[in-house]
């Protein structure tokens, strides 16, 4: 058993001061610091002022440190794993780009027989981002490799596969929303150039989440609305957001913030550049530049992002008003809620998994705990 206290508990509801947590592989209680006594054997860890955290939850990372999730191999998936624990992120969906049927066969396949080690940050499942992508919001994407919807790709990975990407404007979008959706598959709305009334269509079809917002969508307009619109009028759908300053404008946090509150999930999308020094890479075929907090296709496309979560959340808190816990719901519960793997994980809360970070009260990270 441990012991963490004198420190500030990031709860999903509000901070909480003056407790203590005790956690083996599972958080089992908080409960007064008042100094009485702990069960034999506790090892005691002083927080020292600083915050205790939910571990984070990285719903959309393809991957860093020059390994992605499209290489298909054990090696790049431990690499992407340990860096994200080393980085607070306790659990994660592999994210993978476009690519040829063979290769999508090959990293499900993987995924299958992936063992972690006490080093790696969870796997949660695939989140297939690529094949069902519009051709005129296709961003860094291979479009010779693009196709229409077909579930009967897919069907036989719903074992691993947690979320799909389907633009709702391309051909038999809404019967593979359905479909998807009744094999427990979660549908994402983006890539897609759609029209408002298009998308609405496709989350009453049941898609429930929309990928990094702004990004690679149809955009504001008072007049001919589209995707973005749709994710933030719908109430139900969950919307992720990109918040590394350069995706998406900070003033932009608050905004979405106050529209969707526990439905906003931050992400990454971070590429394999992320994590290594300036310079050219290649990332789902196609060749990129890393040039600090940017990572561009030869055409200026942006490719994806290099930062990692922690200091997305940073950035946030430092650009607006909104309370912590929320911060951090948006980067640990909510994904955890879209997954409906709640109940187990996402906040520091009895009977969870003991997914839990140390930090001081600027966000730096001193310590990680995964289960």
């Amino acid at each position: 058993m441990k012991c963490l206290r004198n420190g500030t508990l990031i709860t999903e509801s509000g901070l909480l001061t003056g407790q203590r947590l005790l956690f083996d592989s599972l958080i089992r209680a908080i409960e007064p610091d008042d100094g009485s006594a702990l069960p034999d054997g506790t090892q005691i860890i002083d927080a020292k002022g600083g915050l205790i955290a939910p571990g984070l939850v990285n719903l959309h990372i393809h991957g860093c440190m020059n390994k992605d999730t499209s290489d298909g191999t054990n090696e790049a998936l431990h690499t992407i794993a340990r860096h994200l624990l080393a980085t607070g992120v306790t659990s994660f969906c592999p994210t993978l780009c476009t690519v040829e049927k063979e290769q999508l066969d090959l990293v499900a396949q993987t995924l299958r027989c992936f063992k972690e080690s006490p080093d790696d940050a969870h796997v949660l499942g695939l989140y297939l981002e690529g094949i069902f992508l519009s051709h005129a919001k296709k961003g860094a994407h291979r479009e010779d490799w693009l196709m229409n919807p077909d579930a009967s790709l897919v069907l036989s990975f719903k074992d691993i596969l947690r979320l799909v990407i389907c633009a709702p404007e391309l051909p038999g979008a809404e019967p593979f929303i359905r479909t998807l959706t009744e094999n427990g598959i979660i549908v994402a709305v983006g890539h897609s150039n759609a029209t408002y009334e298009q998308a609405i269509r496709a989350y009453r079809a049941g898609a429930t989440d929309t990928t990094h917002l702004f990004n690679a969508m149809s955009g504001l307009s008072h007049r001919q609305p589209g995707v973005a619109e749709a994710a933030l009028s719908e109430e139900q759908a969950y919307t992720e957001l990109i918040c590394d300053n350069f995706h998406v404008h900070p003033a932009f946090y608050s905004l979405v913030y106050r529209l969707k509150k526990d439905h906003l999930i931050f992400i990454t999308d971070s590429i394999s550049p992320a994590g290594c020094p300036d310079g050219s890479y290649i990332q789902g075929g196609l060749h990129v530049t890393k040039t600090g907090k940017t990572c561009l296709l030869d055409d200026g496309t942006i490719a994806g992002s290099v930062a990692d979560l922690l200091d997305g959340l940073k950035n946030v808190h430092e650009a607006t008003d909104i309370p912590l816990h929320d911060i951090f719901n948006a980067a640990s519960l909510n994904p955890c809620r879209l997954l409906k793997i709640d109940d187990r994980k996402g906040s520091l809360a009895v009977g969870k998994d003991a997914d839990i970070l140390l930090l001081d009260n600027d966000l730096t990270l001193q310590q990680v705990f995964k289960a």
